[in-house]
């Protein structure tokens, strides 16, 4: 994983106020990482570059992958994959594929991350959240991938998602135990009791 610095830190080694790092970082002139303790960092890479200790990362390609669970969510979709492409630029990557899709995190048959990853053309995959990626074996996909997986932030994503994902595996199993109509019926009763326990 890469290396990164805590903002006041990075502040310093810059010379520069803590507060203007962190408007750059607002402003999409920084790249940063955000924990979920809602904790901000800065990339190593980035820093190095801005203080001269290696070579601009502008030959590094880059491609976007950005996710919703739902259709419902379009407009959703657009502020994760605008912010990407602003991260992407402040750490002066050149964006070679911008690819949006609409799916759940558990499933594997999504057309467009397949058809990106199949390229060979670019070094990055950024992602906003692990989990846009893949709800599981996000692990089996870094140690797999030739290309390095950077995660803008690290905190979890919302409850709404898991339960998405949740009724996306319940409709599978029960799909498979009872045939797709019966099946169906069987997921609808499932989600009606997991609402009366809210």
């Amino acid at each position: 994983m890469e290396k990164r610095y805590k903002l006041t830190v990075a502040a310093e080694m810059l010379g520069v106020n803590p507060w203007t790092l962190r408007r750059w970082v607002y402003q999409g002139k920084a790249p940063a990482i955000k924990t979920e303790t809602g904790r901000v960092f800065i990339p190593g890479t980035w820093l190095a570059e801005q203080l001269g200790e290696q070579p601009s990362s502008t030959n590094i390609r880059c491609a976007i992958y950005a996710r919703e669970s739902s259709s419902e969510k379009k407009a959703a979709l657009e502020s994760p994959k605008n912010g990407l492409v602003q991260y992407a630029k402040a750490k002066g990557y050149q964006v070679v594929h911008v690819v949006c899709e609409f799916g759940s995190g558990v499933n594997d048959n999504r057309k467009k991350l397949h058809s990106l990853l199949k390229k060979k053309n670019f070094d990055v995959l950024l992602v906003e959240h692990k989990d846009r990626l893949t709800r599981f074996g996000f692990r089996w996909f870094e140690t797999l991938s030739s290309f390095q997986i950077e995660v803008v932030n690290l905190a979890e994503n919302q409850v709404n998602d898991l339960m998405e994902d949740l009724i996306a595996i319940l409709t599978s199993f029960a799909a498979r135990l009872y045939g797709q109509r019966r099946g169906r019926k069987k997921t609808q009763a499932a989600i009606k009791a997991l609402e009366e326990t809210e």
